[in-house]
C-alpha cells in the first residue's frame, strides 16, 4: 500500500505537479483498496548510539550492562519495522508483527527457538481477537513483549526517560513471551490482564511445564497509574519442578500536579525467587528498585534522572556466581529536534560490592564504572 501511494505521489509530482496532488493521491489509493488493507498501518522506529567507558575495558564490552554494551564504538541499536492492524472494538481480528534488525537489541532481547541469528529477531508476532463479551475481551495469541517493568524495549510505540537501561529491565524480569495473553478492561480504572506462556524469553519451551502471568492496572486519576504483576514458571532445562517466580509493581505519578504540572515520578520494585539456582545450588532472591524523575522544562527539551538499587546475593541473575549489590545513577538530557527526532546525550555511574567492572588491561579489578554516550532516535 506505502509502495503504490509513493509512486502515484512521484508520478503526480513529475508529471502533474499540483499541491494537491499527494492527497489525491492519497484519497484515490484509499477508495481503490479493501477495508481490511486501509485498516493497516506501518511503523518505523531506528536508534543510533555511542558510549565511552572511562574504565576503557580491554574487551571493548562494559560489564553489566545490555544495548549500550560496546565500548567506544558508533553503533546501529535498532531498527523496527512493523506492520498491524489494531484491534479496537468488539469483534475486530487483527494482528501485529514486530521485525528488528541491528547491533544491539535483537541480540540482546533474542528468543529461545526462533531465529540463529544474532542481529535479526522477531520481538512480537501475535493475532488478535476481541470477543464481544462485556467490555471487549482481547485475545493474543502469538509472541508479545512482557507486561512486566517500567522500562520498554524501545520501538516506534514508545521509548524511555533514559539511554541505557536499568538492572532492573536488564536482569530481573524478562522481555517477552509466547502464548496466549487475555485482556479486559473492567471500566475506565481497572484492567486485568491473564498469560498461560512457555515462559521466560522461550519460543521453544525447554521443559514440559508453562507460566503464568498476571497483571492488574488501575489508574485511579490522570495523575496516577499503577500496575501490579505476578508471574509463576518453570525455566531450568528438562525440569517442571523447580519454579521461578516474580512480583512487580509499577508507578507513573505526578505529585504534584497543580504547582508543577510538567514534573513525573516513576519507578518500579521487583522481587523475584528461583529454586536451586544459587551459589552452590541454593534457592536465590533477587530484590530491585528504581525511582526516576523527569521534568519537561519546553515541549523540545526534558531532564530525566533515574537512581537505583538491586540486591543479588545468590549470584542468579546479574553476574551468574557472584554475589553483589549494586547502585546506578543517570543522568540524560533529550532534546527534541522536531516531531519525530530526539537526541540525547547520558551520564552514568555504577558501583557494585565486588570487583566486576573490567579495567584496560582486562582484569576485573574495579567496583565502579562511569560511562558517557548519546543516542539518536527517529520514528514514525
Amino acid at each position: 500500500m506505502k509502495k503504490l501511494y509513493v509512486a502515484m505521489v512521484l508520478a503526480c509530482t513529475l508529471f502533474v505537479s499540483t499541491s494537491t496532488c499527494a492527497e489525491e493521491a492519497q484519497s484515490g489509493l484509499a477508495s481503490q483498496l479493501p477495508d481490511w488493507l486501509n485498516s493497516m498501518e506501518i511503523h518505523s522506529f531506528l536508534s543510533l548510539g555511542y558510549v565511552y567507558n572511562l574504565n576503557d575495558p580491554d574487551s571493548d564490552f562494559s560489564s553489566q550492562r545490555i544495548f549500550d554494551f560496546k565500548h567506544n564504538q558508533f553503533r546501529v541499536d535498532d531498527f523496527q519495522l512493523s506492520i498491524l492492524k489494531a484491534v479496537e472494538a468488539p469483534g475486530d481480528a487483527g494482528f501485529r508483527i514486530d521485525l528488528d534488525a541491528g547491533s544491539n537489541i535483537p541480540r540482546t532481547i533474542h528468543s529461545a527457538g526462533l531465529l540463529e541469528g544474532e542481529d535479526i529477531d522477531l520481538r512480537q508476532a501475535y493475532l488478535s481477537y476481541n470477543a464481544p463479551l462485556g467490555n471487549g475481551l482481547t485475545i493474543d495469541f502469538g509472541k508479545f513483549i512482557t507486561a512486566f517493568g517500567l522500562e520498554v524495549i524501545e520501538g516506534w510505540q514508545g521509548f524511555n526517560d533514559n539511554y541505557s537501561r536499568s538492572y532492573d529491565f536488564s536482569f530481573a524480569i524478562p522481555f517477552t513471551h509466547t502464548g496466549l495473553r487475555l485482556s479486559y478492561p473492567v471500566n475506565d480504572k481497572v484492567s486485568l490482564m491473564f498469560m498461560v506462556v512457555n515462559g521466560w524469553d522461550k519460543v521453544d519451551d525447554n521443559n514440559d511445564a508453562k507460566g503464568f502471568h498476571g497483571q492488574l492496572s488501575f489508574i485511579p486519576t490522570e495523575n496516577i497509574s499503577l500496575w501490579f504483576n505476578f508471574m509463576g514458571s518453570p525455566e531450568q532445562d528438562d525440569n517442571n519442578h523447580d519454579w521461578r517466580t516474580l512480583f512487580n509493581v509499577v508507578w507513573v505519578v505526578k505529585p504534584f500536579s497543580a504547582a508543577l504540572p510538567d514534573l513525573t515520578f516513576s519507578g518500579s520494585y521487583d522481587h523475584g525467587a528461583e529454586d536451586n539456582v544459587g551459589i552452590g545450588g541454593r534457592d536465590a532472591d533477587w530484590h530491585s528498585v528504581q525511582g526516576g524523575l523527569r521534568y519537561d522544562f519546553t515541549p523540545e527539551f526534558y531532564l530525566a534522572m533515574r537512581a537505583e538499587w538491586m540486591q543479588d546475593e545468590d549470584g542468579a541473575r546479574i553476574t551468574p556466581g557472584i554475589s553483589q549489590e549494586v547502585w546506578a545513577f543517570t543522568v540524560t538530557p533529550t532534546f527534541v529536534l522536531t516531531e519525530n527526532l530526539l537526541v540525547r546525550p547520558e551520564f552514568r555511574y555504577d558501583h557494585s560490592t565486588q570487583d566486576v567492572f573490567e579495567d584496560d588491561a582486562g582484569n576485573f579489578t574495579e567496583d565502579t564504572q562511569v560511562t558517557i554516550g548519546v543516542n539518536a532516535i527517529y520514528y514514525f
